[in-house]
């Protein structure tokens, strides 16, 4: 069944104002083709609700039926401070029904202190929860690399040389396409096509299919004991996928199958904030993959309008990330945040809002995102984002 569309916003005021500032253009998509095209997913589920409260917007979550806040709550930080807990309890009272961390966050820590947050009475029915399986693409990775480095310096150079041929025919890094959201962004890329190159010349051995099995079900059965649930909502793996091929990988559709029927997850993802166009357009193709998670602002959205499209048209949910990240550094390894990028936020949307809540505004102006992620610092900071949901407005041209 089709999603209501009483639980999406008008398209009409977002196209109006912020398509037509829209400043980057589109990178030419091209791909290989898929070695075997999975079982696309075609069933809408129900509508999910949890946590649902006056105050809160809601919209939902792709054909998974999830009815998501439209503000969800991140967990990359340290949640074991007394004051953080009050915090997240105060979003829970205000309506938000979705958190988000990642088996890597602050040493796996994060999927700690949210087990401990999920482990009070009533609170685990009230939540959707979501985890990232870090060690998906770092295996997937270390795997090739064992090969490569067994390899004749000549086949080195050569496998090398077409890693960095196809990043440059891609223009992954090229800036106005490629962001960089956190220090070490971009440094893997490299690493990843190359990984790509060794799979796509050597094929996904059948020695891996039996360590990534067991590995990936390590990871996560040590994510459901740390989070203290018998089941995830939203799985994403990879987390922070660099190449588009890696989703058509046979073991990752064997994996994302096989832990369905087992219920140990609800529905699969992934999450991205490199070359992210191409990435949720294959993504859309496959049509396997239930939920994607990826940055998505102000600075980007000029080539990500019509894979956010596609995505949803394909009946994908998507999170977006990032949000604020493109107006605001409290990293020297990304500052100075350019000033067009705030000006444009400050022209497209009007009111005296911070420049924060103007991020997550735009964000939500989109009715091809289902929920904007923020890590809610602090009690002001929930006030604050929270202010602009629900809320249409006029986006002026920038």
């Amino acid at each position: 069944m089709r999603p209501d569309k009483k639980h999406l916003p008008s398209r009409r005021s977002f196209v109006k104002g912020a398509l037509m500032g829209a400043g980057t253009a589109l990178v030419p998509l091209g791909y290989a083709a898929a070695k075997a095209e999975p079982k696309k997913n075609t069933e809408w589920f129900p509508e999910d609700w949890r946590n649902k409260q006056p105050d809160m917007a809601y919209r939902r979550l792709g054909r998974s039926g999830l009815m998501v806040s439209e503000m969800v709550m991140g967990g990359s930080g340290d949640l074991n401070v007394p004051e953080k807990v009050f915090v997240h309890d105060e979003a829970l009272e205000r309506g938000v029904n979705y958190l988000d961390t990642a088996t890597r966050y602050n040493r796996s820590q994060s999927e700690e202190a949210w087990g401990h947050f999920l482990n009070r009475p009533g609170v685990r029915d009230r939540v959707f929860v979501a985890t990232k399986l870090s060690e998906y693409r770092e295996k997937v990775v270390q795997l090739t690399d064992d090969l490569f480095k067994g390899l004749p310096s000549e086949k080195k150079e050569a496998l090398l040389k077409q890693a960095r041929d196809l990043m440059e025919e891609r223009q992954v890094l090229k800036p106005g396409y490629f962001f960089k959201y956190f220090g070490s962004h971009g440094n893997a890329v490299e690493g990843a096509y190359l990984s790509h190159v060794i799979k796509k010349e050597y094929g996904f051995q059948s020695k891996w299919v039996s360590e990534m099995r067991t590995a990936m079900r390590t990871a996560l059965e040590g994510s459901l004991r740390r989070l203290k649930t018998d089941v995830i909502d939203v799985l994403h793996f990879p987390h922070g996928i660099r190449v588009a091929e890696n989703l058509e990988d046979d073991f990752h559709i064997e994996l994302a199958t096989k832990l369905k029927q087992e219920g140990k997850i609800r529905f699969n993802g992934f999450s991205c904030h490199t070359d992210q166009p191409r990435i949720l357009s294959r993504a859309a193709e496959l049509g396997h993959i239930d939920v994607a998670m990826v940055a998505y602002n102000i600075a980007n959205q000029g080539s990500m309008e019509l894979p956010l499209q596609k995505a949803v048209s394909s009946g994908m949910g998507v999170i977006a990330m990032k949000a604020a990240r493109a107006i605001h550094s409290d990293n020297p390894a990304t500052e100075p945040v350019p000033d067009w990028r705030i000006g444009k936020l400050n022209q497209v949307v009007p009111g005296d809002l911070s420049k924060y809540a103007k991020a997550y505004l735009w964000v939500l102006q989109n009715p091809n995102i289902s929920a904007v992620i923020s890590e809610f610092p602090s009690s002001e900071g929930i006030r604050e984002n929270l202010s602009i949901v629900g809320k249409k407005v006029d986006l002026r041209p920038a």
